[in-house]
């Protein structure tokens, strides 16, 4: 029926196959390693004339009922329709046409009676013709070959790796050795107490629990993937036994330089000689991590995204004497891990983390231009953003966000001069941490409704709303003027689409291609762009190098465009042939 259907073609969502039967998708289904036979024996019983058909078309009386009113009155089907198209204009800000469109064709369908008539199928093959020629489709087509292409492993002498050891069994730990059992490698995951190993192995359980509690694998599945799990913690005897089987180790403990050192140190006297070790660092240069290491050719950066077993992307970070084959075997685990590894110079920020400083900084100057901050998240998610930048640096932690700020001040100069430094360290000194410390730049609705509201289905979601404290701390440095969502939107992937040109023109990144999947799959640039270099490849480049220089004379030479760009304005060139 149009109420089951309608769902599953606008999101392109998949069903479990007990979820298929009872849609009647499927006549009938088994045991996955049962399938042959059980094909073989239907075809056999079916040829007999010992099985019959299983009845199609019959809904339920309830959706039998609704499906005959929106094909017979014409205000019941606009209602509905209606509703199905504010539902999909509020998820997607209005930047992806299909499901519009999709929502059009079948109301259109049912309205002449064309389902599943040639003139049905007509309107769909014209629909589908005109949504393959916009520019939403051509840059989701390209993200599509951006992701197959980051797939293949560019460099060559991968090892095989047959055990991995980690370090440190917190968030970023746990959940490294998370996506690494899960592909069939056994893991070593050690913590330096039994409390917070502990922690570690509850939460690598719990994430497994949701998983057989929503379908997504059986227990037994659960109990197989679990069993390549070995944790120790410092007091255990054997932890050195253990990890010196491990052909990588990647640590994720604190970012503190000394304790990586002495980590690094330790590891080497413990593990093989060819044990690659890995940095988890997001901040610290990967060169320093390997200043003392007696095999520094072995170290490696692997820069995962939290949470990890949902974040895609994983940066590769070589330093400079870093091996092939150990870039190739870290690619190689990223790959079989299922992330889509980049490849990235070792620099502060990275590409991903270096992008977004210049574009938290310019959050910093708008914060104080604007009347209302959530004016802010409003414009970048109208822009495609996921979420907008005062809920990311809650998510991410406010002193996280400030402290890469910091960290690129020295390095990007002019490009990070923006914020008021003066003005952050108020916020700072006012308590503003973020989501999790329960004081961000914004206060946030409970999960679930109380009281009435919870009595009441049509309640909508509460947004959050600023937070008084961080007014208060904000409040001496406010200059707000008259700036609307355009302008908002404009500045601030401004800052970040102009510094992915200087990370591809200083070679932070291999290729535009790499920096588009970066962007998408790690911060959330909008996919439906193809990501930055597409983004501008479709405005122009000339009139995008116009765009900054605009926003320069406005704004400041954090504004000026990278010098890349404006050569390629100059003869004509686009990032993608």
């Amino acid at each position: 029926g149009v109420q089951d259907a309608l769902p599953m073609i606008m999101t392109g969502g998949s069903k479990t196959a007990q979820q298929a039967k009872k849609l009647k998708l499927v006549d009938q289904t088994c045991d996955p390693g049962q399938l042959l036979q059980c094909a073989l024996a239907t075809a056999r019983l079916l040829n007999k004339g010992e099985m019959k058909l299983p009845k199609r078309g019959e809904l339920p009386w309830m959706s039998a009922y609704f499906e005959d009113g929106i094909k017979s009155y014409s205000f019941l089907r606009d209602f509905y329709f209606g509703q199905a198209r504010k539902m999909a204009l509020k998820q997607t800000n209005g930047n992806y046409p299909a499901p519009i469109k999709i929502i059009e064709v079948l109301e259109g369908s049912i309205a002449k009676n064309a389902l599943g008539k040639d003139q049905g199928y007509e309107m769909e093959a014209d629909a589908f013709a005109e949504l393959a020629l916009t520019k939403e489709s051509s840059g989701l087509r390209s993200l599509f070959f951006g992701q197959t292409s980051v797939k293949k492993n560019p460099f060559s002498g991968a090892m095989d790796v047959k055990k991995v050891g980690v370090l440190g069994a917190g968030l970023m730990g746990s959940g490294i050795a998370e996506v690494t059992i899960a592909k069939g490698v056994p893991v070593v995951l050690k913590d330096v107490s039994a409390k917070g190993l502990s922690v570690g192995e509850t939460n690598i359980q719990k994430s497994m629990q949701d998983k057989v509690k929503k379908k997504r694998m059986t227990s037994f599945e659960k109990d197989v993937t679990m069993s390549r799990l070995i944790g120790v913690h410092n007091d255990m005897p054997s932890w050195k036994d253990h990890i010196k089987q491990c052909d990588l180790v990647v640590e994720a403990v604190f970012e503190d330089l000394s304790l990586k050192h002495k980590i690094v140190e330790e590891m080497e006297s413990i593990c093989k000689p060819d044990c690659i070790i890995a940095t988890n660092t997001s901040s610290l240069p990967v060169s320093e991590i390997a200043k003392f290491s007696s095999r520094p050719h072995n170290i490696v950066g692997m820069h995962y995204f939290s949470p990890v077993p949902k974040m895609q992307l994983l940066e590769i970070i070589p330093h400079e004497t870093t091996d092939e084959k150990v870039i190739a075997t870290a690619v190689q685990l990223g790959l079989k891990q299922g992330k889509l590894p980049i490849v990235c110079k070792d620099v502060p920020g990275f590409f991903v983390n270096r992008c977004l400083g210049p574009y938290i900084d310019e959050s910093m100057v708008l914060a104080f231009e604007v009347d209302d901050i959530l004016k802010l998240d409003k414009a970048l998610k109208k822009f495609g953003f996921p979420v907008g930048p005062m809920v990311l640096a809650d998510e991410v932690g406010v002193d996280v966000a400030f402290h890469l700020h910091n960290n690129l001040i020295q390095d990007l100069g002019v490009r990070m001069s923006g914020a008021n430094i003066e003005a952050m360290k108020a916020i700072k000194a006012a308590g503003i941490k973020g989501k999790r410390f329960g004081c961000g730049f914004l206060v946030y609705p409970p999960k679930k409704a109380s009281g009435l509201a919870a009595l009441n289905p049509f309640a909508s979601k509460p947004s959050p709303t600023p937070n008084p404290v961080a007014l208060e701390a904000m409040k001496p440095f406010m200059k707000p003027g008259k700036i609307d969502e355009e302008e908002i939107s404009l500045r601030m992937s401004a800052r970040f689409i102009n510094e992915a040109i200087f990370c591809l023109q200083d070679g932070v990144i291999r290729s535009a291609q790499d920096g588009d999947v970066a962007a998408i799959f790690g911060v959330g640039f909008p996919p439906f762009t193809g990501g930055p270099f597409r983004y501008v490849d479709r405005i122009g480049v000339s009139k995008y190098v116009d765009e900054l220089n605009r926003l320069a004379d406005k704004h400041g030479a954090r504004f000026s465009p990278a010098p890349l760009l404006v050569d390629m304005a100059k003869q004509g060139k686009k990032f993608h042939q």
